[in-house]
C-alpha cells in the first residue's frame, strides 16, 4: 500500500511538471508568433513604401544646402542647392522659380558640380527680390534628354527675412556691394538750367532702379556680378554738385557719393547738344558774312560795281536762312517733351495747345526741338502735325 502511494505521488508531480512545461512552450509559441507577425508587418510596410518609390519613378531629391538668413529688398543673393540623381539617363540639368512674381533669377543655367566623392551635386544661384516676402519662390528643378523633360522636382520656398531698405531724400533706392559713378557730363541746358549726364557701376545691386532728381535712365547694362547705366537729369545752374547716397549690403550703411559738376563749353552728345544758333562757331561766322555784306554794299553804293550786287544777295540770303530757317514745325496738344530721345527719358514740358517749334534734326524716330523758351527737347515724330 506504501508503495502504491509513493507511485501515484511521484506520476502526480510528474504530470504537473509536463503540464507545466506544455504552458510555458504555449506561451512562448504565441509570443514568438506575435513578435513573427509584427515583424513581418513592419517588412511588409516597409517594402510597400520601397515599391511605392520604385512605382513613382522617383530619382531626384532636392534640398538646400545653404541660404542666407536675411537679405534686403534689391539685393541680389546666392543660395546653394544639393541635388541627389539615381538615374544617368538624362542630358543636362535645368532650374526654374515657380511662383515667383517677385524674385528673379540671374544665372539659372549655372551648371551643376559634383561632390569629390561624386555622390550629389550642388549649384549655388544668385537670385534678387522685389518686396519683402517671408519665403523665396519655389525652385523646379528638370531631368531633360533629347530637348524633353524626364523628370522633374520642385523644392519649396524656404522661409527667409527679406528687410526693406528705408533712406532720406538723398538714398537713390539702390542697394548694392559697390556703387562707383565712373564718369559725368554737364552741359548748360537753358539759362536756368544745367543738363547733367553720370555714368554709373554697381556690383550684385537693383541699380535699374536708380532714381535721383526725378532724372532718366538709358543704356541700362547687367550681368550677374556688375550692372551699368547712365543716368540724366536737370538741375539749376547754381547746383555745384549732385550728392545721393546708396546702401551697402557688406558694410550694412548707407555709403554717400560726390559728384563735382564741372560744365563743359562744346556740345558733346545727343544728350547734352544745346542749340546750334548758340554755338560760338555760328557767332563768329554770322560776323564774318555780316561784314562781308557790308562790303559789297559800300561797293554798290560809293563803285558803282554792278557785281557787288551778286555779294550782297548772296551774303543776305546766306544770313537770312541761317537765322530763319525752313523748318518750322507744329506740334500736337498734350504733348511730352523729353530731355532725351528715350521712352524712359523724363519730361520737362507738355504742349497745353497746338504748338510751332523749330525743328533742329531727328533720331531713333525722335524729333530735336528748339521751343520758344529757348529749351531744347525731343519728341516722337508721330507728335508733328502733319502738312
Amino acid at each position: 500500500m506504501k508503495k502504491f502511494l509513493y507511485l501515484s505521488a511521484v506520476f502526480i508531480f510528474i504530470a504537473s511538471a509536463i503540464n507545466t512545461q506544455s504552458f510555458d512552450l504555449t506561451e512562448q509559441i504565441k509570443r514568438y508568433s506575435q513578435i513573427h507577425v509584427e515583424e513581418d508587418e513592419k517588412l511588409q510596410n516597409n517594402n510597400t513604401e520601397e515599391s511605392g518609390s520604385a512605382e513613382n519613378g522617383q530619382s531626384l531629391f532636392l534640398s538646400y544646402e545653404s541660404i542666407p538668413s536675411r537679405v534686403y529688398v534689391g539685393e541680389i543673393f546666392p543660395i546653394k542647392l544639393k541635388a541627389i540623381i539615381t538615374r544617368d539617363d538624362y542630358e543636362k540639368i535645368t532650374m526654374r522659380l515657380a511662383n515667383s512674381e517677385n524674385f528673379r533669377a540671374f544665372n539659372p543655367d549655372s551648371q551643376w558640380e559634383k561632390d569629390q566623392n561624386g555622390e550629389y551635386y550642388t549649384n549655388i544661384f544668385y537670385i534678387r527680390s522685389a518686396n519683402s516676402s517671408s519665403r523665396l519662390p519655389n525652385i523646379t528643378v528638370e531631368l531633360v534628354s533629347g530637348g524633353e523633360i524626364i523628370e522633374n522636382a520642385t523644392l519649396e520656398g524656404g522661409e527667409i527675412e527679406i528687410i526693406p531698405v528705408k533712406g532720406d531724400s538723398k538714398f537713390s533706392h539702390v542697394v548694392a556691394r559697390s556703387l562707383a559713378v565712373k564718369n559725368e557730363i554737364t552741359n548748360k541746358f537753358d539759362d536756368k538750367s544745367l543738363i547733367v549726364t553720370l555714368e554709373i557701376e554697381a556690383a550684385y545691386s537693383n541699380l535699374k532702379d536708380f532714381n535721383i532728381h526725378n532724372g532718366s535712365s538709358d543704356n541700362y547694362k547687367e550681368d550677374l556680378a556688375l550692372q551699368s547705366i547712365e543716368y540724366t537729369v536737370i538741375v539749376p545752374n547754381y547746383v555745384k554738385s549732385i550728392d545721393f547716397t546708396y546702401f551697402n549690403t557688406i558694410n550694412h550703411n548707407f555709403q554717400p557719393i560726390n559728384v563735382p559738376l564741372n560744365i563743359k563749353s562744346s556740345d558733346l552728345s545727343t544728350h547734352t547738344d544745346l542749340n546750334p544758333k548758340e554755338s560760338k562757331f555760328k557767332l563768329y561766322k554770322d560776323i564774318f558774312v555780316g561784314i562781308l555784306l557790308v562790303f559789297f554794299m559800300a561797293l554798290f553804293i560809293y563803285k558803282k560795281y554792278k557785281l557787288a550786287v551778286v555779294g550782297v544777295v548772296l551774303t543776305g540770303l546766306y544770313l537770312f536762312y541761317s537765322n530763319n530757317p525752313f523748318d518750322k514745325i507744329k506740334l500736337h496738344s498734350e504733348v511730352s517733351i523729353r530731355v532725351l530721345p528715350t521712352e524712359k527719358s523724363s519730361v520737362f514740358h507738355i504742349t497745353e495747345g497746338e504748338l510751332e517749334v523749330e525743328k533742329l534734326s531727328s533720331k531713333d524716330g525722335y524729333v530735336k526741338i528748339l521751343l520758344p523758351s529757348g529749351r531744347i527737347g525731343w519728341v516722337r515724330e508721330e507728335y508733328v502735325v502733319k502738312n
